[in-house]
């Protein structure tokens, strides 16, 4: 009896020493999974906003609003940056007011400008169209597929315009788009992060925003998993199938969002974090800093 009771002790021990390690191993595979080490930090730009990468391998793009977000003042400006943070050309392009998403197809950037979505020529770094949307509005990022369909989101106005060709207007306009700030688009849908709902003068909300799906095929919306509220929303990105990113802008935070709904904040990096862009290619993310006129650049394991 004695004999058995101490195989069954064996066994037990043994199979915690199983569990422990292979524990200890997936805390280990979730923990290599989420690292972020810093990689440089650039500072010298004017209330960085967004970040695309530039063409040829040139490096980014970086939009400086320099001034009030709303402004028309003439300030804003584009900066140009090496792949290694280096700021190659402060201002590549000047002449626009409070410059901020961004969106690169072909040899054309687009970028938002208050109630203007410009269209400027990369190979001559000169503006070749401003499309405006004559309205009050308060366009924020840009996101273009395939086939060349650009996307602006209005965050005032509940509106998501939409460029193809030389036509300009609204694609969508919904109160349940939630103050739409971020854009990605991820296949047949196009990702909206939302600022959240009832915004004050200082843009506070009473429920911060969530991540949307919208269909490009028929403009249906729904939630991404589920409506719980996550933030103040801005910069979105996809880092595997199952991970998105989003920056809390408000609250400074980067935040981890899963297909299957966890939520999890993986780093505080301050007030202002902007659109953030990741480049696969060198496994980098970048991530402006707005009101620390920074811009800031990890590496993910």
């Amino acid at each position: 009896m004695n004999s058995f009771i101490t195989q069954v002790k064996i066994m037990i021990k043994k199979i915690f020493n199983v569990i422990t390690i292979s524990t200890l191993f997936l805390v280990s595979i979730n923990s290599q999974a989420n690292s972020l080490n810093l990689a440089w930090q650039t500072t010298g730009f004017q209330q960085p906003e967004s970040i695309v990468k530039a063409v040829n391998n040139e490096g980014y793009y970086v939009s400086n609003i320099n001034g009030q977000p709303s402004a028309v003042d003439g300030n804003g400006y584009i900066s140009l940056v090496a792949n290694d943070g280096t700021i190659k050309t402060l201002k590549w392009l000047e002449g626009m007011n409070a410059p901020k998403g961004m969106a690169v197809h072909g040899n054309t950037l687009y970028v938002s400008d208050i109630n203007e979505l410009l269209v400027i020529d990369i190979p001559t770094a000169s503006i070749n169209h401003r499309y405006s949307t004559h309205d009050k509005s308060f366009l924020n990022d840009v996101a273009v597929n395939s086939d060349g369909m650009v996307y602006v989101s209005d965050t005032a106005n509940n509106r998501i315009y939409s460029l193809k060709g030389k036509q300009f207007e609204i694609w969508l306009d919904d109160v349940r788009l939630e103050n739409p700030n971020g854009l990605y688009i991820d296949n047949e849908y196009l990702m909206v992060s939302s600022w959240g709902q009832q915004i004050d003068n200082n843009w506070n909300t009473d429920i911060p925003g969530h991540i949307l799906l919208v269909s490009q095929k028929n403009k249906q919306i729904q939630d991404f998993v589920n409506n719980t509220p996550i933030g103040n929303l801005d910069g979105l990105i996809k880092l595997t199938k199952q991970q998105f990113l989003v920056t809390d802008w408000m609250n400074g935070k980067l935040i981890k969002v899963s297909t299957n709904g966890q939520t999890k904040t993986i780093m505080e990096l301050g007030q202002g974090s902007a659109d953030m862009l990741y480049d696969n290619n060198k496994k980098l993310l970048l991530i402006p800093q707005m009101l620390k006129n920074s811009l800031l650049a990890y590496t993910i394991k």
